[in-house]
């Protein structure tokens, strides 16, 4: 099994943690092999890293994260994301060539099951597989898919390096950054969703990547924020936030924190509190709120307004607003 992480200094905790929770979920395993693409991370949390594989009998291997300024000719403005989420597109040609598929994983996750199910799934002739992501078709159109087409989640990508590296790929994912550059609504995901044909992709289940809103709203008021009719059933969405493989903790309105921050009340929080506990960053204090005052408030009024009313509006966000503004800055670059 072999699974790569992207991950920055900042992150290095987070990926250490993530990676213990899912050696200690796969100890059935006979043999994982962890990959770190490496942007910038320091020698102590590298050995920490280190420290956290050899402890469960698995080998870690630093790989070179690509400079991507140079690969597209510009400098791309990744707002609240970090530089290191399109490693995940070159990861074919980082790995060594025994490497056939490789699961990328986000460190912001925590693995509560055994992933052998999810690592068995058939890529046959297909370049990657994820998580359907609840869009509505006017995501869709920007990056170029069809209506009811599935748009995937790169929280979690299971990629066919082999398909990647015949097929060339990267260099198609290269073209489309270059083309779109600082344009792109969801970075790497966009490029994913943009650049590979329906055909070419797998919809991996749910539970391999639950994502924090679906712990604070319910079925239906998750498609209605996002306006979408194209998603799991709501016999999936139940059994996977029940009883999840894989939690990721993405940013969310109706909480406005994550696990690592004082405050936050995700349901989970205490699991990820379990395996920081087990880690080398044990003692690192948890991150202070350092929000500013106006978002506070606004956190403090979505959770304290009705909530039918509150998936309205998020509903025109989200569902309206948001791709249309993607839609004005790509048309740019298309010019």
């Amino acid at each position: 099994m072999d699974i790569l992480y992207s991950s920055s200094d900042s992150y290095a905790f987070l990926t250490g943690i993530s990676i213990l929770s899912l050696l200690e979920n796969n100890k059935s395993v006979d043999e994982i092999n962890l990959y770190i693409m490496d942007n910038a991370i320091t020698e102590i949390n590298k050995k920490k890293l280190c420290q956290v594989a050899d402890e469960y009998g698995r080998k870690m291997f630093f790989v070179h994260m690509p400079d991507i300024k140079s690969l597209t000719g510009q400098a791309i403005d990744t707002r609240r994301w970090n530089i290191s989420t399109f490693g995940r597109l070159y990861m074919s040609s980082a790995l060594p060539d025994t490497v056939h598929k490789v699961l990328n994983i986000d460190c912001d996750t925590i693995i509560t099951d055994s992933i052998e199910p999810l690592w068995n799934i058939d890529l046959s002739g297909k370049v990657f597989g994820g998580m359907c992501e609840c869009m509505n078709d006017r995501y869709r159109r920007n990056v170029g898919m069809k209506k009811g087409e599935p748009y995937l989640n790169g929280g979690l990508v299971f990629m066919n390096c082999d398909v990647v590296r015949k097929e060339e790929y990267e260099k198609k994912f290269t073209d489309y950054i270059a083309k779109y550059g600082s344009s792109l609504g969801y970075l790497d995901q966009d490029v994913l969703n943009g650049v590979v044909p329906i055909e070419k992709k797998v919809v991996l289940p749910m539970r391999y990547n639950v994502i924090s809103i679906y712990y604070y709203a319910t079925y239906e008021q998750v498609l209605k924020i996002r306006r979408s009719k194209d998603f799991y059933t709501k016999s999936e969405f139940t059994d996977s936030v029940n009883n999840p493989g894989l939690v990721h903790f993405t940013t969310c309105f109706l909480d406005g924190l994550r696990p690592w921050i004082d405050g936050n009340r995700h349901p989970y929080r205490n699991e990820f509190l379990r395996y920081k506990a087990m880690s080398p960053w044990a003692d690192e204090a948890m991150w202070e709120d350092k929000r500013t005052t106006l978002s506070r408030l606004k956190t403090v009024f979505v959770k304290k307004a009705p909530r039918r009313f509150v998936c309205e509006v998020a509903s025109v966000l989200h569902g309206v607003v948001v791709p249309y503004k993607n839609m004005k800055n790509m048309e740019k670059y298309r010019k």
